[in-house]
C-alpha cells in the first residue's frame, strides 16, 4: 500500500509541475528581442520553463510583456526557472515587471554583484528583494539544474569555469585553437561593469543528440579558462552568440571548438554585432548560419546576415545616444526548435523564413 501511496503521489506532483504547459517532442527555444539586452527562453519537451535573463528595466515593461508574449506562445503560463547570468541591468532588470506578468518559482545566479557603485547595488538590491519570493540557488559549474527531459549543466558562474569534461561530443580533446590564444588587455576590457561580466553564469543545454550553450556575457579571457588547453564542453548544433555578439567575447577558442552549425546573435541594432564577432563566426568550421534578432548598425551590410535570418530590421532609438534602447514597437523573435536525434530547425518570426538543419 505505501508503494502504490508513493507512486499515486508522484503522479500528482508530476502534474501539478506541469499544469498549465503544454508537452511537445521538441525543445523549443525563444530569442526575445529586447534591444540589446538578453533574454531566452527555453521550453523544454515535458513543458518546463527555463528563462535566461529578464532584459532592460522600465520602458513601462516593454521587456517583460515581449517575453510573456513568447511565454504565451509557447504554452507556458510561469517560469520554472529563471537563470540570471550576471548582475548588468539588461540582463536582470526586468525581473521585476515580468514578475508581475509570470510566476517565477526558482531563480539560478552567481550569488552578489561585484560591482560596488551606488547604482549597481541599488539595481542588485531590487533583484534581490524579488528573489526571495522564490527558491534561490547559487550556480556552480558542474550543477545541473533539473528539467525533465534535458540536461542542463552550469559551465561557467561566479568567476569559476567547468574543469572535469561534459559526456560525450568531444568533450576533453585537446582544443587546437588554443594555439596563439592572445588575451584581450585593458584597451579592450578595461571599461567599467567587465567585473561583473566575468561573473557570468554560462549553461550547456542538451536534448538527445542535440546540444547547444549559452553563455552570457562571459568574456574572452575567461573562455580561456573555459576551453584550454581542454575543450571540457565538447561541440554543439547551435551556438547562442556570447555577449551580444561583441568583441569582448566570442574568441576562436570558444567558437571554433565549439563548431556550431547555427550561431544565434540575440544583439540590438547598436548593441553587439561587432565586425570581429561576425568575422571569427565565419571562419568557424562547420558553421551554416548566423541568425541575428537585429540588424547589427555597427557592423554594416558587408557583415550581417540575408534580411531572411534577421528578425528585427530598424533601429530604434536610444535614450542615451548608445546602449539604453526605448523602442516602443512591436518586435519579432528568433526561435529554434530541436529533436532528440539532433536535427533543428530555426525560424524568423518577421518573415516566417525557416531552415531545418538534418542530424
Amino acid at each position: 500500500m505505501k508503494t502504490i501511496w508513493c507512486a499515486f503521489v508522484a503522479l500528482i506532483s508530476a502534474a501539478v509541475s506541469l499544469a498549465g504547459a503544454q508537452t511537445t517532442e521538441t525543445l523549443d527555444v525563444y530569442l526575445i528581442d529586447v534591444e540589446g539586452g538578453e533574454a531566452t527562453l527555453f521550453v523544454s519537451p515535458s513543458g518546463e520553463s527555463l528563462l535566461v535573463d529578464t532584459g532592460w528595466p522600465g520602458f513601462d515593461g516593454r521587456d517583460a510583456e515581449r517575453i510573456a508574449a513568447a511565454a504565451s506562445a509557447a504554452g507556458v503560463s510561469r517560469i520554472d526557472y529563471l537563470v540570471v547570468t550576471h548582475f548588468h541591468g539588461d540582463h536582470m532588470g526586468g525581473t521585476a515587471q515580468l514578475a508581475d506578468r509570470l510566476p517565477i518559482r526558482h531563480f539560478v545566479d552567481h550569488g552578489s554583484t561585484v560591482d560596488t557603485n551606488e547604482r549597481a547595488l541599488t539595481a542588485f538590491q531590487a533583484y534581490a528583494d524579488i528573489r526571495q519570493t522564490g527558491i534561490h540557488t547559487v550556480a556552480r559549474p558542474g550543477d545541473e539544474i533539473p528539467l525533465t527531459g534535458l540536461n542542463v549543466r552550469i559551465i561557467a558562474g561566479g568567476g569559476s569555469v567547468l574543469r572535469t569534461p561534459l559526456a560525450g561530443a568531444g568533450a576533453g580533446a585537446a582544443n587546437p585553437f588554443c594555439d596563439g590564444f592572445q588575451f584581450q588587455g585593458p584597451e579592450i576590457t578595461g571599461r567599467s561593469g567587465d567585473a561583473e561580466d566575468s561573473q557570468s553564469v554560462s549553461l550547456s543545454i542538451t536534448y538527445g543528440e542535440f546540444r547547444a550553450v549559452i553563455m552570457g556575457d562571459l568574456n574572452w579571457n575567461d573562455e580561456h579558462a573555459l576551453m584550454c588547453p581542454n575543450n571540457n564542453v565538447g561541440q554543439v548544433q547551435a551556438y547562442f552568440v556570447s555577449h551580444h555578439g561583441s568583441e569582448t567575447s566570442g574568441s576562436e577558442a570558444l567558437v571554433h571548438a565549439l563548431r556550431p552549425r547555427a550561431a544565434i546573435m540575440n544583439n540590438g541594432p547598436r548593441k553587439g554585432g561587432a565586425v570581429q564577432t561576425f568575422e571569427i563566426l565565419r571562419r568557424s568550421p562547420g558553421l551554416d548560419d548566423i541568425w541575428q534578432n537585429h540588424y547589427s548598425v555597427v557592423a554594416g551590410s558587408q557583415q550581417n546576415a540575408p534580411e531572411a535570418y534577421i528578425a528585427n530590421l530598424d533601429e530604434g532609438e536610444a535614450a542615451d545616444g548608445a546602449s539604453t534602447p526605448v523602442h516602443m514597437s512591436a518586435s519579432n523573435w528568433i526561435k529554434l526548435s530541436a529533436e532528440r536525434d539532433g536535427s533543428f530547425s530555426v525560424t524568423n518570426s518577421r518573415t516566417g523564413h525557416s531552415k531545418r538543419y538534418a542530424p
